[in-house]
């Protein structure tokens, strides 16, 4: 069966296709010399995703990196990548190598984390529209230099990305299954001091609400935020409602 990319990102190149069904050889990978178009590709795809995966020296300007040359900040970040998701050659033997080159399970992979990513790009923008349109004044964090915006949230089905909603600082974030929530404030706030979307309370399953006059709080997956408007005090209240019962 012959398979087939789900990202757009790397649907129809035919280089990619080429190694994303090849059985494993070792023969056929991205590398030095590779066509500039297939490298590209790859390129933003880990521009896109390597925050934790970046090469030491780190690459900072993304017109350097994403060049169509697959030199050595390319191997590098691929390499970082690789160890992470503990992609070695040969696959079979738990002590094989770590190295630079794309090869088909590096592209499965990066298939996958590209879907994620770009649903959660969606999810986010889609979320801040319908803010922007109940009323609210929303501007999503924009860092035009490095054409980073929504980062995932490495070892979790989501993303964020950094928002003002009505001149405070906050976070739109995104988990497969749950959908996208914003968070902010004095509520934010708490929620960062606790760990964000990885720590104990989790994920948000709701966008801040009221909670009775003078209360507004937000909800997450394993507890809930109250924040008194008169004191500014944030609390932790009893479990967070069914999230089904949310939309």
């Amino acid at each position: 069966m012959t398979l087939q990319f789900q990202s757009q990102r790397f649907a129809g190149d035919a280089v990619l296709e080429d190694i994303l069904n090849d059985a494993d050889t070792g023969t056929k990978k991205l590398q030095s010399g590779s066509p500039a178009g297939s490298v590209t590709s790859v390129q933003t795809a880990m521009w896109d995703l390597f925050h934790w995966f970046v090469p030491i020296p780190p690459v900072v300007n993304r017109s350097t990196f994403i060049d169509g040359v697959y030199g050595d900040s390319t191997e590098a970040t691929v390499e970082n990548y690789k160890r992470h998701y503990d992609i070695h050659f040969p696959p079979d033997q738990p002590t094989g190598s770590y190295d630079g080159f794309t090869g088909p399970r590096t592209l499965r992979a990066l298939d996958q984390h590209c879907v994620l990513l770009d649903e959660a790009v969606d999810a986010i923008e889609t979320k801040a529209n319908a803010l922007a349109a109940s009323g609210l004044n929303v501007q999503l964090f924009t860092d035009q230099s490095e054409g980073r915006e929504t980062v995932p949230i490495l070892g979790t089905p989501g993303a964020f990305r950094g928002v003002d909603i009505d001149g405070t600082i906050g976070e739109i974030n995104f988990k497969r299954g749950l959908g996208a929530f914003e968070v902010h404030g004095a509520i934010f706030l708490e929620w960062a001091r606790r760990g964000l979307a990885k720590g104990p309370l989790g994920f948000p399953i709701s966008d801040e609400h009221d909670d009775g006059p003078g209360f507004r709080r937000s909800d997450f997956e394993h507890g809930s935020l109250r924040c008194d408007l008169g004191t500014g005090d944030v609390t932790v209240i009893g479990d967070p409602p069914d999230p089904e019962a949310l939309f």
